[in-house]
């Protein structure tokens, strides 16, 4: 460290002085990413995860207290911004596991012509989605994408996409229902 102390660089952070933005991202990055690393041992979500930390740092930075420690704080947002991904993670499998659940449902207890009828029926209800939910949808369903490269390929942030992925599957859910498919 330049000789800054706890106090001394928030101050500076919050007077936006780069050098102490530079000194608090090249002293904690590397150690944060291995604390990130130890925790999911995926190099990509633990690199994301820093990156997330540091902007909201960054962000919020008129926020910040100097009379705690920086270091905790960074090693704590850390921490829970990894629980809220496995959390969101773990819904977003639980959503898709019934969505194949039911697709599965859905192929196996009907003939080749009742298939094919359903299969129009739903083609219906996915043209009915909100046009932005439906290319989502359709990205994610039909193309297989991963929310990264769908993200990517609209141009719209991970978060959007998965909340245009619940929208799909909620109204999917209604619309299904309401036919009794």
């Amino acid at each position: 460290m330049l000789g800054f102390n706890n106090k001394i660089l928030i101050a500076k952070l919050k007077d936006n002085d780069a050098s102490a933005w530079r000194e608090i991202v090249n002293l904690y990055s590397d150690r944060l990413f291995a604390y990130a690393l130890s925790l999911c041992s995926d190099r990509e979500l633990s690199s994301d995860i820093v990156q997330h930390v540091f902007i909201t740092i960054f962000e919020t930075r008129h926020n910040l207290n100097p009379d705690y420690s920086l270091k905790s704080y960074l090693y704590r947002s850390v921490y829970n911004k990894f629980i809220d991904d496995y959390r969101k993670e773990k819904s977003m499998s639980a959503l898709h596991e019934q969505y194949y659940f039911m697709l599965n449902q859905f192929v196996t207890n009907t003939s080749d012509e009742d298939l094919s009828m359903k299969l129009k029926k739903m083609n219906v209800i996915i043209d009915k989605l909100p046009e932005r939910t439906k290319k989502v949808f359709i990205l994610s369903k039909q193309s297989g994408l991963t929310n990264i490269e769908i993200s990517e390929n609209l141009n719209i942030s991970i978060k959007t996409v998965e909340g245009h992925i619940t929208k799909a599957f909620k109204l999917l859910r209604q619309d299904v229902k309401n036919l009794k498919l």
